[in-house]
């Protein structure tokens, strides 16, 4: 059957395709997990709606509009759940919130605009039901979707969070210089293994980075003796020496993965197995003893099923449920 593309398809074909995730999703599993999270959270609890279609739609609809809304949400998970837990506490607008600290400014604004669509969205059939965590990470599985991936079942029932700080992000997240060295003990910190490391970081098949993170593997002591020449050459011509020194910087936006950049597929790892990964952080991984075998095992179709593993796994780190948190009515905002 061919590929699903949301860009040009019709308004049939994405009815289709909603009911169509519907059912792939009502047909999952039954128990709940160690989180007290459980599929299909939202069934019955909001009458004869479906939450996770409604959500499904909005993100679509966005997706349509901005195809970097998926990468940006899939971004925006990971940056939450690393930071308190996966509480939606990084959607606070509020004085020296998460999303102000320097390592968040970089998030996409259509994607937190894509959230707010999908709650407000759930608000009007479902008030007060439907926590903003849950929203992120069902936009998350869509998000994968809608870039020709594989799903996985989301566990819901999280509450959000009402405490952002933006001191939290940098104690808590990677950035693209680390090595598995300092990234498996950060992930290890929150029960993620390095398995679960590289899974992960195959999101970089979709989205873009900046020449400031790229330069120091290609310019001055530090280039990356290892990068292909052809490569190297092609890196510099994007990202000048002084892109990252001149005001404004210059230098184009670099996609993560060259070969097929807006697919959610296994090319990311064939890439650095080809020593063509981008970043510092993606290329060490399989210079690295703990990492290299699970980069040649996701290199094939067992990428699919390992990063929804994965995904399942990170979308339990610190959850609020029961009477913990709220549901906030406003995703930016806490209940008054």
């Amino acid at each position: 059957m061919a590929a699903f593309d949301p860009m040009g398809a019709s308004k049939l074909q994405v009815l289709l395709m909603t009911v169509a995730v519907a059912m792939f999703f009502l047909s999952g599993e039954v128990e709940a997990n160690s989180y007290n999270l459980r599929p299909n959270y939202y069934s019955g609890k909001c009458g004869k709606y479906d939450v996770e279609s409604i959500i499904y739609n909005e993100i679509a609809k966005a997706f349509q509009q901005d195809n970097g809304v998926a990468p940006g949400l899939v971004r925006m998970a990971f940056h939450d759940c690393f930071v308190r837990g996966c509480d939606a506490s990084l959607l606070l607008d509020i004085p020296n919130s998460e999303k102000t600290a320097t390592i968040n400014l970089g998030l996409r604004a259509s994607a937190f605009n894509a959230i707010d669509a999908a709650k407000t969205a759930v608000e009007s059939v479902c008030p007060g039901v439907v926590s903003c965590a849950d929203v992120l990470q069902y936009a998350t599985r869509d998000s994968v979707l809608l870039t020709k991936g594989k799903g996985w079942t989301v566990y819901g029932g999280r509450r959000d969070g009402t405490v952002s700080n933006a001191a939290d992000p940098p104690n808590n997240l990677p950035v693209p210089t680390m090595t598995p060295t300092q990234m498996i003990p950060l992930f290890a910190g929150k029960g993620l293994s390095a398995d679960d490391l590289v899974a992960l970081s195959g999101s970089h098949t979709i989205g873009i980075a900046h020449c400031i993170f790229v330069n120091p593997r290609i310019y001055g002591n530090n280039t990356d003796p290892t990068i292909p020449a052809d490569f190297l050459a092609s890196l510099k011509s994007q990202c000048p020496a002084d892109s990252v020194t001149t005001n404004p910087p210059v230098g184009a936006p670099i996609n993560l993965d060259r070969v097929s950049p807006t697919k959610f597929d296994s090319q990311y790892f064939q890439n650095i197995i080809d020593r063509k990964g981008l970043l510092t952080s993606d290329q060490s991984l399989l210079d690295d003893s703990r990492t290299r075998g699970a980069v040649y095992k996701n290199s094939g179709n067992f990428f699919n099923s390992e990063f929804g593993r994965a995904m399942q796994a990170m979308a339990g780190i610190g959850v609020l449920t029961g009477n913990e948190g709220q549901i906030r009515t406003n995703c930016r905002a806490v209940n008054p």
